[in-house]
């Protein structure tokens, strides 16, 4: 069960400062495309995203792309954010997280991974010994909503049982 818990807990990519990424032993920033930083399966950032992604790099910590979508479109977003990608990563097997620590020339455990669902990003980051921050989704999912509807009822269940157990404040800290 531990591999679901995400070491942090924000509503939005842009609550996560450069700080915090240091904060966390972090020095390279993996994000996922959809419900993260674009909105769900298209090209188009969420707001603020080109300009936090821009900080992050302006504070010296790289950004890298690492999704499931596949090569083409997240070629494009990583092209708009101007940042290396790792497209149809297949998470969450370790093969993408590790493809990104290679690319970036570091230690997964030197990665901070930011992602909207607890059994892809979550999961394959803290498999791999990444550090994670699960970022509440942005909006509801547009597509296979009879298989996302599991998924985020079973994330309800763990941010319930987290709240429960008090755990839930120390991730938001």
């Amino acid at each position: 069960m531990h591999y679901f818990k995400p070491n942090k807990v924000r509503r939005f990519v842009t609550d996560i400062t450069p700080d915090l990424v240091r904060d966390m032993g972090c020095s390279v920033v993996a994000i996922d495309a959809d419900n993260t930083t674009s909105h769900d399966r298209t090209t188009e950032p969420l707001p603020g995203t080109e300009a936090w992604i821009a900080s992050m790099k302006e504070a010296g910590i790289p950004v890298i792309l690492l999704s499931n979508a596949k090569v083409g479109r997240a070629q494009v977003l990583a092209d708009r954010y101007d940042i290396p990608v790792v497209g149809m990563s297949m998470k969450p097997l370790r093969q993408g997280y590790l493809r990104a620590a290679f690319k970036m020339r570091t230690s997964p455990r030197n990665i901070l991974v930011l992602g909207d669902q607890l059994f892809t990003d979550v999961l394959g980051g803290n498999r791999t010994g990444c550090r994670t921050i699960w970022v509440l989704p942005y909006e509801k999912d547009r597509l296979n909503k009879g298989y996302f509807a599991v998924k985020r009822a079973a994330e309800k269940g763990f941010r319930t049982f987290w709240k429960l157990t008090g755990s839930w404040k120390t991730l938001q800290n």
